[in-house]
């Protein structure tokens, strides 16, 4: 990347005023890029603007839920209008959350499918008139998690995986018109302190910090993306883990099974912070804000 690919390409990184995004669209700018970031959350997206901007990076921040089609309109429609075209869209922006299918509220249903997977595809649906100009390119930040059906974390894993299958559906159907389509399977990463999840019970709790011991980083992450543009790769998996539950996935079907068959009182006490742990959770929920305030 060195012969200045991304010089002055213009980038939508989605859900980029925090976390993987955020780095996204960080390494974007440092390579060159034109980035129009993307949140939900007006003060939080204008903050992340602030850092970048004191970092020497000027960016376009955009306030818009992607879960509603019009606002996926906006931002693209934002993009081009500033910079007079598109080559570039992350669909970043995601929504995680934990429990049961018997236990999980009604709406997280709606949120999570709305976000990860109706989210992606307007906005991919808005952007491609524009990259089939500039024969870019349409990235997915999913999830090894779509791999299979995740007991306990179904809601995200199953959006995970109808993400998946639009990306696979697109490459296909933009096969024609020089738009690169790819997907980036992110495996267990350093989550930022103000990640949040819904909880089991429609609320929205901050996110556990993650223990495991190898986790991967959100820069590593940002740069495996951006050499996956360059390369126009249709799929990369990142960490070890990940790797393996692929193989697993693809080759060994019944072995997955049983290893999450093994595990199922862990992965519930994970997913569900059942006992003790509830308290916990109840002290880290969110203050209540509705969506109206968010943008």
């Amino acid at each position: 990347m060195g012969n200045g690919f991304f010089k002055n390409k213009v980038a939508i990184v989605s859900g980029s005023s925090m976390g993987i995004g955020k780095a996204i669209a960080h390494e974007l700018l440092n390579l060159g890029a034109k980035v129009v970031l993307n949140g939900r959350d007006r003060q939080r997206l204008e903050r992340a603007a602030m850092e970048l901007k004191e970092l020497g990076y000027e960016t376009m921040p955009v306030v818009a839920d992607i879960r509603f089609p019009a606002q996926c309109k906006k931002l693209i429609d934002s993009a081009v209008a500033t910079y007079g075209g598109l080559d570039i869209l992350v669909n970043n922006a995601g929504i995680s959350s934990r429990g049961s299918v018997e236990d999980m509220a009604d709406s997280n249903y709606k949120i999570i499918a709305e976000t990860n997977f109706n989210g992606a595809a307007h906005l991919s649906k808005y952007a491609i008139p524009h990259l089939k100009i500039s024969k870019g390119h349409i990235i997915f930040i999913n999830s090894v998690a779509s791999f299979r059906g995740m007991p306990y974390n179904a809601a995200y894993s199953t959006s995970k995986m109808a993400q998946a299958g639009l990306a696979e559906a697109l490459r296909i159907e933009l096969s024609d018109n020089g738009v690169h389509v790819g997907i980036t399977y992110v495996g267990f990463t350093e989550n930022d302190p103000k990640k949040t999840i819904l909880d089991m019970d429609g609320s929205w709790i901050y996110l556990p910090k993650r223990t495991n011991e190898k986790l991967d980083t959100r820069e590593h992450v940002a740069k495996s993306v951006c050499v996956q543009i360059a390369m126009r790769k249709d799929s990369i998996t990142l960490t070890g883990l990940g790797h393996l539950a692929r193989v697993i996935t693809r080759y060994f079907p019944l072995l997955g099974h049983w290893v999450l068959w093994w595990n199922r009182a862990k992965i519930k006490n994970e997913y569900t912070m059942i006992g003790g742990a509830r308290a916990e959770v109840q002290r880290s929920k969110v203050p209540h804000r509705d969506v109206e305030e968010l943008i």
